[in-house]
């Protein structure tokens, strides 16, 4: 039997021949979406569905790079993916530092509506994504022909073969940001526990992060993104026993440094309320470096935080009463939690741990940083198409743990504490859709503990806490 690497060059050949009836039979060989066929410097892929998909790839300077556009066909595709440059740039920089180089974005378009997939395997298959048809804003206008809706409110091309999707912006950002944190309104706690615990090690994976301006947004990642290599960073942040909070807002944030990749496309598409023709903005995040580095135990005490031991590293992480994001997604879903004022209970306990599947229990989402905001304002984009703000609300950053050289990655995050009074414990949920469309519930380990009485950051009627305080 050939080797996937001589069959690969088999079908190179067969290519450049032209021989189609050949090439039929030697598709069938291909391998599964994590397996990957190099053919001098390129990489092969079987596209599997229908449309027209354009690739895209970051590069370090802050660029996104297009590598491929092209139709769905019967025929295998060749690319090649620069990844050279982020060898040389991790080769002239810090290498303790956790860091990835990114998987290619697919951006594609077809008669069922816009999607987006990865490059990581020879076999990609492209659905579109399900965008709920609950308007927002009525219209009657209809889609003009060659378009087809996404969402209540735009069409997008179906059948067009360039110029219908560009990269309207691309930068990389570098902030400390909130990976945990807890939050208590109004005096609600009498007495408060928590044990808040960080592993990042290679066996984190990295994803992308997509946001639509056509609904309910929906967030993408693949089965299995990039891991992370360098050294990676153990945080315990505990109380040693009870504490008080007495202000009328108590906080604390465990903050990581981190550089991130944010690019925003612009797909061709048609406004139905507006009646003209315009640019989706579609906003896609990657984590790039967890810059942070080092092993730390830091208890709170009732003069503050206080580091205890570990071996510290560059960039270390800090404990804020601030929160050091743009601001939890709205895109998250929340859960109010009932929370009796009859004594002491746990107010919430997740553990996330390694496995081979993208789960609840082996992901986790972050909220972006406001330095993003700040640059796209500084470019204009913003005040171009201000429905980009509705997009920056929505997205976040994606990590995943998994099986990788025996090491472990994941977390521990848990609060007890005795109510004064009854209240509520809001925890954020962000709904993403893995590459076999399953539907997966992603921790956000931001929490709020309120009686939803307070007029900042959380609503007295519906009790949702969305607003960052961090007012950078």
């Amino acid at each position: 039997m050939r080797s996937p690497r001589k069959l690969g060059l088999l079908l190179f050949l067969l290519l450049l021949t032209g021989s189609v009836t050949s090439i039929v039979v030697a598709t069938a060989w291909l391998p599964d979406e994590n397996t990957t066929i190099e053919i001098l410097g390129y990489n092969l892929y079987k596209f599997e569905g229908s449309g027209h998909y354009a690739v895209f790839y970051p590069l370090p300077n802050g660029s996104a790079k297009l590598l491929k556009t092209g139709k769905v066909g019967l025929l295998p595709t060749l690319i090649k993916i620069p990844r050279e440059e982020w060898l040389r740039a991790f080769s002239a920089e810090n290498n303790n530092v956790l860091r990835t180089q990114p998987v290619p974005l697919v951006i594609f378009v077809n008669d069922k509506g816009l999607g987006f997939a990865t490059l990581r395997g020879s076999k990609i298959i492209l659905k579109p994504i399900e965008v709920p048809n609950n308007p927002s804003v009525m219209t009657t206008k209809a889609c003009p022909k060659g378009y087809v809706p996404e969402g209540p409110r735009y069409c997008v091309p179906n059948d067009v073969t360039t110029n219908w999707v560009e990269v309207l912006e691309s930068k990389t950002i570098t902030e400390p940001i909130s990976f945990i944190g807890i939050r208590v309104e109004n005096n609600v706690l009498r007495k408060l526990e928590f044990e808040m615990w960080l592993f990042l090690h290679r066996s984190t994976y990295a994803y992308w992060t997509v946001g639509l301006n056509v609904g309910p947004i929906t967030v993408y990642t693949k089965k299995l993104g990039e891991h992370f290599e360098g050294k990676g960073i153990d945080i315990g942040y505990r109380t040693p026993g009870n504490i008080h909070p007495e202000d009328s807002v108590w906080s604390r944030y465990v903050n990581l440094y981190v550089k991130y990749q944010v690019v925003v496309f612009g797909v061709l598409a048609y406004d139905r309320y507006t009646g003209k023709f315009t640019k989706l903005p579609v906003m896609a995040t990657y984590p790039l470096e967890i810059i942070s580095e080092g092993r730390y135990t830091i208890e709170e005490t009732s003069n503050g935080p206080k580091f205890v031991e570990g071996t510290k590293g560059l960039w270390s992480p800090f404990i804020s009463s601030e929160p050091h994001y743009y601001r939890v997604p709205d895109s998250s879903q929340v859960q109010r939690i009932w929370l009796s004022s009859s004594g002491e209970q746990t107010i919430v306990y997740m553990r996330g741990h390694s496995s081979d599947n993208f789960t609840s229990e082996s992901s986790l989402s972050v909220p972006i940083g406001p330095g993003i905001v700040k640059a796209l304002q500084e470019t204009g984009l913003i005040s171009k198409y201000p429905n980009l703000i509705k997009v920056l609300n929505s997205i976040s950053l994606t990590f995943g743990f998994h099986y990788y050289s025996g090491e472990q990655s994941g977390f521990l995050y848990s609060i007890k504490g005795t109510p004064e009074h009854d209240c509520y414990a809001l925890v954020y949920i962000m709904k993403v859709n893995t590459s076999n469309y399953r539907h997966v519930d992603v921790p956000i380990l931001l929490v709020t503990v309120t009686n939803g009485k307070s007029s900042g950051s959380c609503d007295p009627r519906t009790g949702l806490c969305i607003d960052s305080a961090d007012k950078s």
